[in-house]
């Protein structure tokens, strides 16, 4: 049924479709090296090219439009019946019909991009930024963060909770559970609503946010110094389609593998000159591609299926002003992700202490699993285990932007954004896909009573522990809480904002003031278990329904139910001004002052049991409290020896805040912020001749200090948790590159690549904190993420991105076909400590993406792309547990396998 409203609802928001003759692209011209280079022609962009074809600014109506014509600067372009200028004597004419027109160079098209909160050219901006406009997206099947990153070299996702709450990692700049973003993801210029610290949510760019946009633009680099939150890793701003002032739209159908179905709605409505609207429907469909073989809770996750919607208006108040509202919403009801178990230890009594008390509970129990799938041929790439009553990834997001422009001059303009969020989200995972069932072996006997213990039935060797068939032994995993989200949480923005220039635009200067406030609006958190045996389905209930067997009597092990409230406040003042010493050189100051504080409020209850019998429940409340504030800024050094080439030189200071961690332990739950020197220098160009393309290349060095990176442990209280050390000193260096050529007029290649080299150089021993707050178990259980001399995690040692788009020339009777090639190489990267075991390092893997596009099939308003994402289906790792050395076994987290499917769009009005 609610498939049916929604699909209603998208009906009525597109109910009206007017056909109109397809209208005619403009073009641009950029002639910096070459005097007789031809005006920029509008490129194909069938695929996400490292340096994207065109994508216009914020104030475009669609980012497939083509740029505005010759400026009045320009020449404009002859055709064959115009009148040539007075200055030039025409040639007689023979025929009466155009003369075929020579080759002629051609010229790599601008982008327009808001990297420092004004329009400029990408090339202009000294800045390593990928840039991706509306078509890209849509052609290569993006709907979330976890997609983007395997188009952007530098940027990685860590999917620990699915690819709905995957959150970015940029030149090793990693958001861990439990820490504030690393990498912002911006809105129409506004931070993305926070989410709860339980589990990872909020912070990213979820299910339904990637459509109907003019652009994204990842920005790499600590970007503190005009942007709202601190953020030490980069930015990724979403730039959404504004209204137009003509009457436009599209409907567009899709279908595909796994059962996908898509449909998108937008309509632009000019009610008059001074305001215009827009409203755009996005609803997504598609069956989940890992096959959970229990068919407990459900039969196939890792499923898309959200609503989306989004309506603006642009009010024109007089001829200086300006209001631009959005409102947005989005729901999204996936049937949640599953790690896979993979591995088990079988060395674990050569291991320390908690190796060997852990391997006891879990290695014949983990072998017994595997050998199990194995048997029933139930251990293919995409077979996972999930016993979760309810699998979910539940997420409800509504949002309100408004943005007041106010021109007080010819050279200062204010701007005025205020903002409101909420998140609301559930989770139901299985943390480590175990089904380890504890009414077969626990303890390993001799392999000559094995026969005999099969004739029994007690599988393959050991003594039952738990008589109950119903129950399993967990060590990690999530079920809702029948009263609670994981999230619930509130988020007010607010920013004045002045911009101006002066000395004829020598001087360009921007300033302002930034507050940020997000409170819960109620209790949020979920019930997990750990190292106890317990009927899944009765933890979703009441606390005395729970249904759990421990023979340990609830010295380690028990059911926690986490109830949290956490509030984050931040405030700051900024100015940057670039001076333009001479046409050639310039010089750009940057200073932000920040004062951050987070307030968190927790109860943790916990349950336990001698056998089957209930001990009772313990209660712990904490009130942990972080405040910090400190300058950051930037300086840079600009050079353009002529026009189409800039070196740059800058140095940046950029900061994190602290937070607190209210699934820890008191003791070790807050920690400080953490501090980042960034030098780097990087040179942008535009070439002609023959080939014309652009290159683009940035080369950089991090010196970290109070680094925030993730420790897992064991503790009574808290059970099975995570928490956030200040590690020390790191060093992160690299090289991004970029380079396109315009091989012909209809073929353009794409290459882009980062070179990273991380490393952990001084990491505090921590055992004695975390042993100090969770007892002397949580001291033996201590695991880093990354060892002194590690990469740094979700840092990828290489990548490489090729992209190749060819125009096909056929009749224009037919319409206009591109085909597109995108292939990836994404090198290995660190997911879990060297320590931790042999399965720390993720695999390198590359995808290889097609499509193909018709456009204005046979001159109507008709077009039609086929697309495959991973056509080569390639099997990838995209996280493990690091649990090899702790816990006896080792789980991962699976790349999605190949997606082929088409769209039908029908564009009416004035839509391209």
């Amino acid at each position: 049924m609610k498939t049916m409203a929604r699909a209603a609802t998208l009906a009525a928001a597109v109910h009206a479709v007017f056909p109109l003759a397809a209208v005619a692209q403009g073009t641009d011209e950029l002639d910096f090296l070459l005097e007789d280079a031809a005006p920029a022609q509008s490129a194909p962009s069938p695929t996400p090219a490292p340096t994207p074809a065109p994508a216009t600014g914020p104030d475009a109506a669609d980012a497939s439009a083509a740029p505005s014509g010759p400026t009045s600067s320009d020449p404009a372009p002859l055709t064959a019946d115009a009148e040539p200028p007075l200055d030039v004597i025409p040639l007689p004419r023979d025929e009466p019909e155009p003369v075929a027109a020579a080759p002629r160079s051609r010229a790599i098209e601008e982008i327009i991009v808001t990297a420092q909160r004004r329009e400029e050219s990408a090339q202009d901006v000294p800045i390593s930024i990928t840039v991706f406009d509306g078509k890209q997206l849509g052609n290569a099947n993006i709907t979330n963060s976890a997609d983007l990153a395997l188009y952007t070299p530098s940027l990685s996702a860590n999917t620990r909770f699915g690819a709905d709450n995957a959150t970015f990692s940029i030149r090793g700049f990693t958001q861990e559970l439990r820490t504030t973003a690393s990498v912002a993801t911006y809105m129409a210029e506004v931070v993305a609503p926070r989410g709860q610290s339980s589990q990872t949510s909020g912070d990213g760019a979820g299910p339904g946010a990637m459509f109907d946009l003019a652009n994204v633009q990842v920005l790499k680099g600590p970007q503190g110094t005009l942007f709202g939150r601190n953020t030490t890793g980069g930015a990724v701003l979403l730039v959404p389609n504004r209204p137009a002032d003509e009457f436009s739209g599209y409907l567009e159908l899709s279908g595909g593998e796994w059962s996908a179905q898509r449909a998108q709605g937008v309509v632009n409505v000019p009610f008059s000159e001074g305001f215009r609207t827009r409203l755009a429907v996005d609803l997504n469909q598609r069956e989940g591609h890992l096959d959970n073989i229990t068919g407990i809770g459900t039969d196939a996750m890792g499923s898309v299926d959200y609503l989306s919607a989004r309506f603006s208006t642009v009010w024109d108040i007089g001829d200086n002003a300006e209001n631009y509202t959005i409102l947005s919403y989005i729901d999204s009801e996936s049937t949640g992700y599953s790690s896979q178990l993979y591995a088990c230890n079988g060395n674990y009594l050569q291991g320390g202490f908690f190796l060997v008390f852990a391997g006891a509970l879990h290695v014949p129990a983990c072998q017994d699993q595997l050998r199990r799938q194995a048997a029933a041929g139930q251990d293919d790439f995409y077979d996972v285990v999930s016993t979760i009553a309810s699998p979910m990834t539940d997420i409800e997001e509504k949002r309100l932007i408004n943005t007041l422009t106010w021109h007080l001059s010819e050279t200062v303009t204010l701007k005025n954004i205020l903002a409101y969020a909420h998140l609301h989200t559930e989770n139901g995972s299985d943390i480590f896909g175990t089904q380890f069932r504890y009414n077969t072996p626990l303890l390993a006997l001799p392999a000559a009573l094995q026969p005999v213990l099969g004739l029994l039935g007690l599988g393959g060797g050991g003594l039952p522990l738990d008589p109950n068939p119903n129950r399993e032994f967990k060590t990690g995993v999530s079920v809702p809480n029948p009263d609670i989200p994981v999230t619930s949480q509130e988020t007010y923005v607010a920013e004045l904002q002045l911009q101006g220039e002066a000395g004829d635009g020598r001087f360009i200067w921007q300033g302002g003031l930034y507050y940020e406030n997000s409170v819960p609006d109620g209790f949020s958190g979920n019930n997990s278990a750990g190292l106890v045996s317990c009927e899944l389905s009765t933890l979703e209930g009441d606390p005395s329904g729970f249904n759990c067997y421990d023979p340990l009597g609830g010295a380690v092990g028990g059911v926690l139910v986490q109830e949290y409230k956490t509030e984050y406040l931040n405030q700051a003042v900024y100015a940057q001004g670039t001076w333009n010493i001479s046409d050639q050189f310039s010089t750009t100051l940057g200073l932000r002052y920040t004062w951050d504080e987070s307030e968190g409020y927790g109860i943790k209850t916990s349950y336990r049991w001698l056998l089957a019998v209930p001990l009772g429940s313990a209660q712990e409340i904490t009130t942990p409290r972080v405040k910090s504030e400190a300058p950051t800024g930037v300086i840079e050094f600009d050079y353009k020896p002529f026009d189409g080439m800039m070196a740059y030189a800058k140095y940046i200071r950029g900061y994190r805040q602290g937070n607190v961690i209210l699934a820890a332990d008191p003791g070790a739950d807050t920690f400080e912020p953490e501090k980042v020197d960034t030098y780097e220098i990087g040179l942008k160009t535009l070439f002609g001749g023959p080939v014309p393309g652009q290159l683009n290349l940035a080369a950089f060095y991090n010196d970290f200090t109070d680094q925030q990176l993730q420790l897992g442990y064991i503790s009574r209280s808290a059970l099975q948790t995570t928490t956030i050390v200040n590690a020390g000193k790191s060093r992160i260096a690299g090289i991004e590159g970029d380079v396109a050529f315009s091989l012909t007029e209809n073929l353009t290649l794409a290459l882009a690549f980062s070179l990273l080299e991380t490393e952990l150089l001084e990491q505090e021993d921590q055992t004695a904190r975390v042993s100090e707050a969770g007892g002397a178990i949580a001291g033996f259980s201590v695991t880093p993420i990354a060892d002194v001399g590690d990469e740094l995690p979700y840092a990828p040692d290489q990548t490489y991105i090729v992209s190749l788009n060819w125009r096909l020339p056929v009749s224009v009777n037919l319409g206009e076909m591109d085909l597109g090639l995108t292939y990836s190489a994404i090198g290995e990267q660190r997911s879990a400590a060297s320590s931790s075991g042999p399965y720390g390092m993720l695999d390198a893997f590359q995808t290889l993406n097609v499509n193909f596009g018709w456009g204005r099939i046979f001159g109507s308003a008709m077009d039609l792309i086929v697309f495959g994402t991973n056509v080569l289906d390639e099997e990838y790792v995209t996280y493990t547990s690091g649990t090899y050395n702790l816990l006896g076994f080792e789980s991962r987290m699976l790349g999605t396998p190949r997606m082929v499917g088409a769209r039908l769009r029908y564009n009416f009005g004035n839509a391209d």
